[in-house]
C-alpha cells in the first residue's frame, strides 16, 4: 500500500496541494489531469526525485519520505524513455543492475525473461537512436523491471507512440502487470487508456486531488464538472435547469442533484437514435440537427432542444442510414440510468 497523507510540494509558479492518495498493493492506479496539472511532479515526488515541502509518504508501514530514490524499491519509466544514447539497448537494460546486490545468475535469468516478452532478442546490439517509439518503450520497460520492483511507476507511456503502437503495449502492460504482481502507478491525459488498464484512479487538477475511486466511479459518478468533462461527458448543464426539456430528465430520473445549484451530466454516446423496444427504460425526447462532427467510424451530432444544446454520439453507418443531417427534427432516446446529477 503507497499512502500519502497531506503531501505538499512547493516550487517557483507551481505547487503539489494537500496530496491524500492510498494505492492499494499490486493495484495498476491511474492518475488523470490535463498537461500541467502535477501528474509527473506527483510520480517523482512518490520516486523520491523531488522532495515534498510537508506531509507523508508510506510503502505500507514504512514512512519513505527522506529514503534516496534507490533505497525506494521503484522504477520509473518517462515519457521520453530517458535512454542513454551512447550505449546499445542491452546495455541499457542492465544499467541499473550493478547498483544493487542481485546476483549474476538472477540478473542473467531476469534479463533472458524480458529480452523474449518484449521481443528484444534482435535489437541488443543496437542504440536507442536507431529504435522505433516502441521499441524504445520496450526497453525502458526491460530496464525497469530487470530490478524486480516492488513499484512500477509509468509517466503518459502511450503518448509517444502511434495508435498502433499503443493497443500493442496497453496488452503489454496489462500482461506484465499480472505477471509481476507489482504496483503500477500510470500517470495519463487519456480517459479511454486508463478505462482499459487500471482499476483505480485519481484525477488532478491544478496540483490538487479531484476525486478518487475506481475507474468506474470516476466515469459514472463525476463529482464536478471538471471530471465530468475529463471522463467524456460533453454534455454538462447547471441546474436549475433553465431548459424544460433538462427539467424532465431530472423527473424522470428521480435523482436530485447534490447541491440546489448542481449539475446535469449526459454522455454522448449513451444517447440512443432509436429506443430499442426499450420505451419504459428511455425518455424520449426531439431536437433539430444543428451540426454533424466527423470523428472516423462515427460522428458528433449537436442538437438542438428548446434552449440548449446536446451532442449524441452515432454511428457513421446510423446517420447515413437514417438520413440525420443539418436543419432535420430527429427523435432521440435518454436511458434514465444514463442520466447523471451531482
Amino acid at each position: 500500500m503507497i499512502t500519502l497523507s497531506d503531501v505538499c510540494l512547493n516550487l517557483p509558479g507551481f505547487s503539489l496541494k494537500h496530496i491524500d492518495l492510498s494505492i492499494p498493493t499490486n493495484d495498476f492506479f491511474a492518475v488523470l489531469g490535463p498537461t500541467g496539472s502535477g501528474k509527473s511532479l506527483l510520480l517523482e515526488a512518490i520516486m523520491g526525485l523531488m522532495p515534498i515541502t510537508s506531509g507523508t509518504i508510506f510503502i505500507d508501514d514504512k514512512d519513505i519520505k527522506d529514503m534516496p530514490p534507490e533505497k525506494r524499491n521503484m522504477g520509473i519509466v518517462y515519457q521520453d524513455f530517458a535512454l542513454f544514447p551512447h550505449m546499445t539497448v542491452k546495455q541499457n537494460i542492465l544499467y541499473g543492475v550493478r547498483y544493487h546486490n542481485i546476483s549474476p545468475g538472477t540478473v542473467s535469468q531476469r534479463f533472458d525473461t524480458l529480452v523474449e516478452q518484449m521481443n528484444l532478442s534482435h535489437l541488443l546490439t543496437r542504440h536507442p537512436g536507431t529504435l522505433s517509439g516502441g521499441e524504445k518503450q520496450r526497453t525502458a520497460l526491460a530496464r525497469a523491471l530487470i530490478l524486480n520492483p516492488g513499484i512500477l511507476l509509468l509517466d503518459e507511456p502511450l503518448s509517444a507512440l502511434d495508435p498502433m503502437l499503443q493497443d500493442d503495449l496497453k496488452h503489454l502492460l496489462k500482461s506484465l502487470h499480472r505477471e509481476f504482481s507489482t504496483t503500477f502507478v500510470m500517470v495519463s491525459h487519456n480517459f479511454s487508456d486508463v478505462l482499459f488498464l487500471a482499476s483505480n484512479g485519481a484525477i488532478i487538477k491544478d496540483g490538487a486531488i479531484e476525486q478518487t475511486g475506481t475507474i468506474k466511479e470516476l466515469f459514472e459518478q463525476p463529482n464536478s464538472p471538471f471530471t465530468a468533462q475529463f471522463t467524456g461527458m460533453k454534455n454538462i448543464y447547471t441546474l436549475p435547469a433553465a431548459s424544460p426539456a433538462l427539467a424532465s430528465l431530472i423527473r424522470h430520473n428521480g435523482h436530485r442533484p447534490r447541491a440546489e445549484h448542481g449539475h446535469l451530466a449526459l454522455r454522448p454516446e449513451e444517447i440512443l437514435n432509436e429506443n430499442n423496444g426499450k420505451k419504459e427504460s428511455c425518455c424520449a425526447m426531439e431536437g433539430v440537427v444543428t451540426r454533424l462532427i466527423s470523428r472516423g467510424f462515427f460522428y458528433d451530432v449537436v442538437i438542438q432542444m428548446d434552449a440548449v444544446e446536446l451532442t449524441a454520439q452515432w454511428t457513421r453507418h446510423d446517420v447515413l442510414v437514417k438520413q440525420i443531417q443539418p436543419g432535420r427534427r430527429i427523435p432521440f432516446f435518454v436511458p434514465f440510468s444514463s442520466i447523471h446529477t451531482f
